[in-house]
């Protein structure tokens, strides 16, 4: 067959990408309507996020819990994974870009439920990041808070727009039994 012909039909390799191709142009429409419904989505205040994170990086955060790479759900700051590798816990405070990238963590976890939370359609206990430290889902950390209970105000007021800053500063300012010259040795 001639070279010319060949140009003018193409292979089944070609016919197969371009099946693909156009199945995946098809998707793009549900993409982007996908894309435009995530960006109407509620989240929790970025400004009032600083104390819950605090207190958060406290009991959650360490390198051995949420402070490190393969979790889902990544804490970055003082006690824990810190972003700059120049950075070593416990030597430099938490900067804006950790409190940033641990916000992205926090809120894009669930972010449909969270949205749902925060414009009060359904409860806080919705949220695996309320259950799991509640204890009432499977926690690897064990029960971390109770309803209601200093942490539990902090976090669940950050995240329903009830910010409760004693509460946050309450259990941010408390200093862990290991270290700032608490319990350990």
């Amino acid at each position: 067959m001639p070279d010319s012909l060949l140009a003018d039909r193409p292979s089944r390799h070609t016919a197969s990408l371009l099946a693909i191709l156009a199945w995946l142009g098809g998707c793009t429409s549900d993409v982007s309507s996908i894309d435009r419904r995530i960006d109407a989505l509620s989240v929790p205040s970025r400004a009032s996020f600083v104390r819950a994170a605090d207190a958060m990086q406290l009991h959650c955060g360490t390198l051995d819990c949420h402070g490190q790479p393969g979790r889902n759900m990544r804490l970055y700051g003082h006690y824990g994974m810190r972003l700059a590798t120049t950075d070593n816990p416990l030597q430099t405070q938490t900067t804006f870009d950790e409190y940033s990238a641990s916000y992205g963590s926090v809120v894009d976890l669930e972010p449909e439920i969270m949205s749902r939370v925060v414009e009060k359609q359904i409860g806080p206990e919705s949220l695996t990041i309320v259950r799991k430290p509640r204890g009432t889902e499977e926690h690897k950390g064990g029960q971390l808070m109770a309803e209601n209970d200093t942490l539990d105000r902090c976090i669940v007021g950050w995240i329903t727009g009830d910010y409760q800053v004693q509460a946050c500063n309450s259990v941010a300012d408390t200093p862990r039994p290991d270290v700032d010259g608490g319990l350990g040795p």
